[in-house]
């Protein structure tokens, strides 16, 4: 059975991200972080254990393969990232970097991560790309609307103020963190699109002539899946030369192959030699 249609207007005015010092927003969950500095913890010991007891080479080798699975843990839970300013998305992933402006952003969907459908140069089809840092379950995601359920239906202890929320609170109530968190990405596509028509409009003139295509959250149903995209970002869907001014860009994700690749190189390297 599918859900409403809801727009990200539904999104709440304060961020869910986290607001760096320079303004900018940070999306990523809390359960990989959890992971991260659990597996710092329990590789602290185990060095400090080494740098105590062992001095042979086969220590050697083991502190090295240690470093090389810590570097591997910090590029799947701590390094990915959603970040988002006034210019656009940066998706850091374990592997690659995605930079996607505002005016590439075709949607802003949530299936099994919240995924963002963006224009690339002419002559390519739009590419989807997947956030490694914002998952959500389909299971996760029916459980927490199951739950907001009951609670409306007083099945379930509530908060006392939770009858004065608005509608629209009690909405969120019913989402996982990573579902709230794309209604706040569209939401903000959407206000720098805005932005940027109302400036194409008054250089033009013509206010009509700025038409931008919404990124917003389309079709939820109980497993997630949306039912369509919005329309192309940064022109009509002709794709005239608005639409390939902003396309999206990638690169390696150097800081996390580095922190791979570094003791990985000499672990093997010590691996041959011994």
């Amino acid at each position: 059975m599918s859900a409403p249609n809801h727009q990200a207007s539904t999104a709440v005015p304060v961020s869910v991200g986290r607001i760096l010092p320079d303004g900018r927003r940070m999306y990523r969950l809390a359960t990989p972080q959890v992971v991260w500095w659990a597996w710092v913890a329990i590789a602290a010991l185990s060095l400090g254990d080494l740098l105590i007891q062992g001095h042979d080479y086969l220590s050697l080798k083991f502190a090295l393969g240690l470093l090389t699975v810590t570097g591997l843990v910090f590029a799947c839970t701590l390094w990915p990232r959603v970040i988002a300013d006034d210019d656009g998305l940066t998706v850091q992933n374990p592997f690659r970097k995605f930079y996607i402006p505002w005016g590439a952003v075709r949607g802003i969907f949530l299936a099994d991560s919240i995924e963002i459908q963006c224009a690339r140069r002419q002559q390519k089809k739009d590419k989807t790309v997947y956030s490694w840092a914002l998952s959500s379950a389909r299971r996760g995601r029916a459980k927490a609307r199951l739950h907001g359920w009951q609670a409306e239906q007083g099945r379930r202890s509530r908060p006392s103020s939770y009858g004065r929320l608005p509608g629209p609170a009690k909405e969120l109530v019913k989402m996982t963190q990573a579902e709230v968190m794309a209604r706040e990405m569209a939401k903000i596509s959407e206000e720098a699109k805005a932005r940027r028509g109302a400036s194409a409009a008054g250089l033009a003139g013509r206010g009509d002539e700025a038409g931008f295509g919404e990124a917003s959250i389309n079709g939820f149903t109980p497993d997630g899946v949306s039912a369509n995209g919005a329309g192309p970002a940064g022109g009509s869907d002709g794709g005239g030369a608005g639409a390939s001014a902003d396309v999206v860009t990638s690169t390696w994700a150097w800081p996390a192959l580095a922190a791979i690749l570094v003791p990985g190189i000499a672990f093997a390297i010590a691996m041959l030699v011994g």
